[in-house]
């Protein structure tokens, strides 16, 4: 069997024709990828229900009006912006399928898929059996995305000697995993263990990759201070707090630690005073941190001109659920100030405007709403056409 895409590793291999695993990544993707029009349409029937010859529009007031999902395809569900895959087992008996019938090794890519949707189902075990699977056939090896998948369903399952198991075993040491399982620990209540661990990764002999030796460390503070906040012991985590360098906190991935720590833990002065060192450097989830709790802090007012067009999504996805229309409509022109310049492919994808439809629909301004999904299409179809003729 040939390639099917660049993208997919349709290879026949022999010793994988007595196993139950395939590339399933074309199949899967075509089954489940809705078409442009399909995501269009779903966006505008998920958001508004029209009554009647003459009627007004009416919006159902728990959230969107969902349309039957279809098997194995992408659908809204329970709420203006979720989104579920749901088939997961047809996914499964398609990776089982394509495997037994076209007898094609798969890539790292496919089988982290299912051991995902194996632990999102609850099914750990069945995840594990094919984790050794790969590690006793030596096609394939598994990569950190792997273990990062295993450790956070196995600390999930509170059975954490197995997790430090598959930790143990990975080739290279990743900072995020062993944050996953220090976490558990803490979680679990076994500070003493979880000490031992970071005081491993912290020693001379660390296993850290020097390049991210810092960032990890203050990750893993990040863990300890949430510990310590859940304790009732505010002093000493702001004690761990004091010590964090400050080049560290203006990396992405540990300021947004810090940050997400401070505002779940309302030390809004502190959060506040790290998000403006942060707003030249700010990504989306730094935006999606600071804006999770409307209110949190007060009068103060977001300085959206500093932020960069990158997290514009997310601002205007926030500012849609909290109905603040006025701020997302001037930050959804914005976004269209390039489209008639030199970026003909500029302009806001298919997620920016659900936000906008979802976002008038709740304040009532159903008119609003259709004249974004008119304008959704004519964007799209502009995008298409563009593509095509590339």
């Amino acid at each position: 069997m040939g390639r099917v895409h660049a993208e997919c590793d349709n290879i026949t291999n022999e010793r994988f024709k007595h196993n139950n695993y395939y590339c399933p990544d074309c199949k899967i993707q075509h089954e489940l990828a809705p078409t442009i029009l399909e995501e269009q349409n779903s966006v505008f029937n998920a958001s508004v229900v029209h009554v009647g010859q003459g009627s007004s529009h009416q919006v159902n007031g728990k959230g969107i009006q969902a349309a039957e999902p279809k098997s194995g395809s992408l659908v809204l569900i329970k709420g203006p912006t979720k989104q579920s895959f749901v088939g997961y087992d047809e996914a499964i008996s398609l990776f089982d399928y394509f495997f037994n019938e076209s007898q094609t090794l798969p890539n790292m890519l496919s089988c982290n898929l299912i051991i995902k949707a194996h632990c999102d189902q609850g099914s750990v075990d069945h995840a594990l059996e094919l984790y050794r699977h790969i590690l006793l056939d030596g096609s394939l090896a598994p990569g950190i995305e792997t273990y990062r998948i295993l450790t956070k369903a196995l600390v999930g399952a509170k059975r954490l000697d197995e997790a430090c198991d598959v930790v143990r075993s990975m080739s290279r040491c990743d900072f995020a995993v062993y944050d996953i399982l220090i976490r558990g620990f803490l979680d679990k209540g076994k500070f003493v263990r979880a000490s031992q661990i970071f005081e491993e990764l912290k020693g001379p002999n660390s296993k850290l990759p020097w390049r991210n030796y810092h960032k990890a460390i203050a990750i893993f503070n990040v863990s300890f201070m949430d510990y310590w906040f859940k304790q009732g012991k505010d002093e000493e985590a702001m004690e761990i707090f004091a010590t964090l360098e400050h080049a560290e906190l203006l990396n992405t991935i540990s300021g947004n630690g810090v940050l997400k720590c401070l505002v779940e833990h309302g030390r809004k002065t502190e959060a506040w005073e790290l998000f403006l060192d942060m707003i030249e450097i700010c990504d989306s989830e730094t935006v999606g941190i600071i804006m999770s709790k409307e209110g949190f802090f007060g009068e103060k007012t977001i300085p959206f001109e500093r932020v960069r067009r990158t997290c514009y999504t997310r601002m205007i996805a926030s500012l849609c659920q909290q109905g603040n229309m006025l701020e997302a409509e001037k930050l959804f022109a914005d976004m269209f100030a390039d489209v008639d310049g030199d970026d003909l492919l500029a302009g806001p994808d298919v997620s920016t405007f659900r936000a906008m439809i979802n976002g008038y629909v709740k304040v009532g301004r159903v008119d609003d709403a259709i004249k974004t999904l008119n304008k959704m299409k004519i964007s799209n179809l502009r995008k298409l056409s563009i593509h095509q003729a590339t």
